[in-house]
């Protein structure tokens, strides 16, 4: 199935490109030896002296109260990680503060440590706390501020890439492309989406404060915000007229889908049921500023304007490719269909995208997507009760394109600047729409 674009015959519509955004601490210790004496010439049998000048060997005891216990090494540590292990040993015998010793803060800091040394801010420790808050986000409603983020292309910071209708960050002014700068005064610089979901989120009716850099802004801006309950509705519709100026015209219909939730296909089918009733002529699906969410529900949404069919595949660490197909039998297969996306489209929205775009079944207009195309798992760690987000892959559009830090490259470019009055991607699927259908018409 082949798409004509409207721009190709009638429209005059600048084609602009797109490229708003351009990126382990070690810690070294020394251990200072200190020989010790007995006040009237008779030394500790424990003890060991050094002569002036001499210094001591390579794990030499240079001066000890009592014997130190032996903890010994696991039988099955895995090749590598013997000093992690050792390490611990160590600490565990031999330091001072021993009521300090926590065997779980310790854990958790080692979990952390060995993430981020894999430099992707994709990747890292979730807290128990945390963890259950990320299963929130896709089963039920939540408490928080509402606003959907990412890292930025370089990893450094946190990025807005929408805030959700209705909720306390729209209500206080928080716009795609906000870069937060700090959390409560806390600087967000090497942070993981995680570690900002969770010192953002909270109990309803608590604040919490944003340092946030706006594009088109010289100075940082302070928002202060009440957090609160988050719905998680992800589907909304409008309908509007083809722009012949004939209110008596069937409508096209807006459906925005804001993430991919356990909810959104349902919320979808019920959405497209609406629309058949109204008679509506044509679909614009808006996926602008969607950050992604479930892949199974990105491919049930993609399903219902897909009659079967690869939708994207996966590559994993070891080579292995997976691929994910739709179902057959969508609600709207034959529904004439524009896709609007923008720089802050990213994860399943461009998944659903590039599947639309590669397979013909719809025109892709606005700016190229943000770039996340890599496949990540929230894995529970038993011993823990937190987990670790993990990146286990690369999602490919259907004839192999790779999504991770190239996006998907609209059929038609335009962009919208953050200050404009008029919708010009919103105008320009509209002039789609009417193309497609006169091309129909003729046919």
């Amino acid at each position: 199935m082949s798409i004509w674009l409207a721009h190709e015959v009638t429209s005059n519509v600048m084609l602009k490109s797109l490229k708003r955004w351009g990126p382990v601490v070690a810690g070294v210790f020394m251990v200072l030896a200190v020989a010790c004496g007995g006040g009237d010439g008779d030394s500790d049998p424990t003890a060991q002296a050094v002569d002036d000048g001499e210094l001591p060997g390579r794990d030499r005891l240079v001066a000890s109260a009592t014997p130190l216990p032996v903890i010994d090494s696991p039988d099955d540590i895995p090749e590598g990680l013997a000093p992690v292990w050792e390490t611990f040993a160590t600490v565990a015998r031999e330091y001072v503060e021993r009521d300090n010793i926590d065997p779980e803060i310790l854990a958790r800091g080692a979990i952390r440590g060995m993430l981020d040394a894999l430099d992707d801010p994709y990747t890292s420790y979730v807290t128990p706390a945390g963890f259950e808050r990320q299963l929130e986000s896709f089963q039920g409603d939540f408490e928080g501020i509402g606003a959907q983020i990412d890292n930025t292309p370089d990893g450094k910071r946190i990025i807005v890439v929408s805030p959700i209708p209705d909720t306390p960050a729209e209500r206080a002014g928080i716009k795609s492309g906000d870069i937060i700068l700090a959390v409560d005064g806390e600087d967000t610089e090497g942070w993981s989406v995680i570690d900002a979901v969770n010192r953002i989120r909270g109990e309803g009716g608590t604040p919490v404060e944003l340092t946030i850099q706006r594009l088109g802004e010289l100075d940082p801006i302070v928002v202060t915000i009440i957090r609160g309950t988050i719905p998680t509705a992800s589907v909304f519709r409008r309908d509007l007229h083809d722009g012949d100026g004939n209110p008596e015209d069937p409508p096209y219909s807006v459906i925005r889908i804001t993430q991919f939730t356990e909810r959104t296909a349902e919320e979808l089918r019920d959405v497209i049921e609406d629309i058949k009733e109204a008679k509506s002529e044509g679909i614009i699906l808006d996926i602008r500023s969607n950050p992604g969410g479930l892949l199974d529900a990105t491919v049930d949404v993609a399903a219902e304007f897909l009659d079967g069919g690869l939708v994207t595949y996966e590559i994993n660490g070891r080579g292995v490719r997976r691929d994910w197909s739709a179902g057959s039998g969508g609600s709207a297969l034959q529904m004439p269909l524009v896709v609007l996306v923008d720089e802050f489209s990213a994860s399943g929205s461009e998944v659903l995208a590039a599947a639309l775009q590669d397979r013909g079944r719809a025109a892709i207009i606005g700016a190229q997507t943000f770039g996340k195309g890599s496949v990540n798992i929230l894995r529970d760690l038993d011993e823990d009760e937190g987990g670790i987000y993990l990146t286990i892959g690369r999602w490919y559009t259907p004839n192999g394109g790779l999504i991770e830090g190239e996006g998907v490259i609209p059929d038609v470019a335009i962009e919208l600047p953050f200050d404009a009055e008029e919708d010009l991607q919103l105008d320009a699927a509209i002039e789609q729409l009417n193309f497609q259908l006169s091309i129909a018409q003729v046919g």
